[in-house]
């Protein structure tokens, strides 16, 4: 399995998106702190509220981490490179399984390395102002696990829904409209028949509520996090035994 997931992780890295993926995080995480420390007043700056506030910024990962999910299966099948992984590999759960693990892996380090562009921007900035920083409270600690754990779980969704698809143009189009305009509608509709708490129950927005933030009608953080799983695992069972189906050859 070590061999399955080196090489999930060798394909990633020599892929020519890699590097947008970083450039992406930084510039955007970078701009994002800037523009919510430029526009705050001078006595909210040092409060932990708005530093750990500045830690959710580090949220823009997420999307890159379904992303990457996505095409982590989706790519084999789009150039055909999934017929040789097959043969290599006869259990093709243990391929998913690989890619699932190498998406762990690298959605992880996107939040870090956004939680990292995180402080190198807001703690100079802060200092310079002479605000107080709070990097030693553990809500902002606290936060910041949340977020690792948040991208874990959306590349993890972006694998299994690319396992059910397969079909990458289908499955990223797919998901960008499911994610801003499916459940919006969905969530007009159960609002119409009287059921908004189901609401809270859909895929993306038990990811919303798995991120820490919290607010409106999202679950709290602990069921936020177990209907993700649940979804998670749903869709991955789904994916698993349709790519076990699947003619390669």
């Amino acid at each position: 399995m070590s061999a399955l997931v080196r090489s999930e992780l060798l394909k990633i890295r020599t892929i020519r998106s890699w590097w947008a993926y970083l450039i992406v995080i930084v510039v955007f995480t970078g701009l994002a702190v800037a523009a919510q420390i430029g526009s705050a007043d001078g006595i909210d700056r040092g409060t932990v509220d708005f530093q750990s506030d500045l830690v959710e910024t580090a949220g823009i990962a997420l999307l890159l981490a379904i992303i990457l999910g996505i095409t982590i299966v989706t790519t084999e099948f789009r150039f055909g490179t999934v017929t040789p992984t097959f043969l290599a590999t006869p259990s093709r759960q243990l391929v998913i399984g690989a890619k699932a693990i190498a998406g762990v892996v690298v959605a992880a380090g996107f939040a870090l390395l956004s939680l990292v562009v995180v402080a190198a921007v807001a703690l100079p900035w802060l200092t310079i102002v002479d605000a107080e920083t709070h990097l030693a409270d553990s809500e902002i600690w606290t936060r910041a696990a949340q977020q690792i754990l948040s991208s874990v779980l959306w590349a993890l969704m972006g694998v299994a829904i690319g396992a059910v698809v397969q079909s990458q143009v289908a499955a990223l189009v797919g998901t960008l409209v499911w994610i801003f305009l499916g459940e919006t509608l969905l969530i007009g509709i159960f609002g119409l028949v009287d059921v908004d708490g189901a609401a809270a129950y859909l895929p993306f927005q038990a990811l919303d509520a798995a991120d820490g933030s919290g607010g409106g009608d999202l679950l709290s953080y602990g069921p936020g996090v177990a209907v993700s799983l649940v979804w998670v695992a749903l869709l991955g069972i789904v994916g698993a035994a349709r790519t076990h189906r699947r003619d390669v050859t």
